[in-house]
């Protein structure tokens, strides 16, 4: 199996080789395909063939035809744009076109986080979603069917805990007209740094950004003597609530974490809101 014929098209820029091979795309896209036909085609040619950086191989093969580009130094075959903004007609099986350094299309797996079969399924790989992630941490209502428990992780900075007092800390965005979110429970988790909180008051998640801790509740409340008192990385559990009121001061609202009587300060050490909730419909 080999190159059986080659030619260059003169008088145009890129220039167009034409190769004809009887081995089959999985072959000639091999690593050093061309070195290893280069007897071959110095036969051809009765000479070393001349490659141009900007040469365009229009390749037939076995099993079809395409566009490719060639590396002279390592002998490579690479699927290449056909002409400007047009792809070759070929590509590996489960590869994506990406554009390179050099911005040629190139055909790559897809890796990291997901991989790509060549039907076109997605597999997102273990552990690759995080809440980081997520958009506010967490997943929208809409990606999930109503009423079902959703789970988000949601971090918080030392200054975000210290200025919730004045700018309440969103947890969960406005799930959108009709909706509600019912809070079933949230775990604090503090991860001790080095110096203790002092002041403020009470914690409690609310429904919108009220100042002040003084939002419609959504869940039970933490003293600000227990917050003061942790010397140590802790958690600590609050059950859901939701008063009775009129629904405009809950539905299509976003979900907040803030404090009562006055701002935390001194402390350094950062939390992470642990929330289980579900968004209802509302009439």
């Amino acid at each position: 199996m080999a190159i059986t014929s080659i030619s260059v098209d003169w008088g145009i820029d890129p220039r167009i080789v034409r190769i004809t091979s009887t081995d089959a795309l999985a072959t000639i896209t091999t690593a050093g395909y061309g070195l290893a036909q280069a007897a071959n085609i110095e036969a051809l040619q009765n000479g070393v063939f001349q490659w141009l950086p900007s040469d365009y191989v229009l390749i037939y093969y076995s099993n079809g035809e395409g566009f490719f580009t060639y590396d002279a130094t390592t002998g490579d075959f690479t699927a290449a744009p056909t002409a400007p903004g047009s792809l070759s007609n070929t590509l590996a099986s489960g590869r994506i076109f990406v554009g390179s350094a050099g911005n040629v299309a190139t055909g790559v797996a897809m890796s990291g986080d997901a991989t790509m079969a060549n039907t076109g399924a997605i597999t997102i790989a273990n552990l690759a979603v995080t809440g980081a992630k997520m958009a506010n941490n967490t997943v929208t209502s809409t990606q999930l069917a109503l009423n079902t428990i959703q789970y988000a992780a949601i971090p918080m900075t030392a200054a975000q805990w210290n200025g919730m007092y004045a700018a309440p800390f969103v947890l969960v965005a406005a799930p959108g007209a009709n909706k509600l979110i019912f809070v079933k429970q949230a775990v604090l988790e503090m991860t001790f740094v080095s110096a203790q909180y002092a002041n403020g008051g009470a914690v409690a998640l609310q429904y919108d950004s009220t100042v002040h801790g003084a939002g419609v509740a959504a869940s039970a409340t933490m003293a600000a003597a227990t917050v003061n008192g942790y010397a140590a990385s802790t958690s600590n559990m609050l059950a859901g609530a939701l008063a009775s009121g009129p629904l405009s001061t809950t539905v299509n609202k976003g979900l907040y974490i803030s404090n009562a009587t006055a701002a935390f300060d001194t402390g350094d050490s950062t939390w992470i809101v642990h929330l289980w909730y579900s968004v209802v419909a509302t009439v």
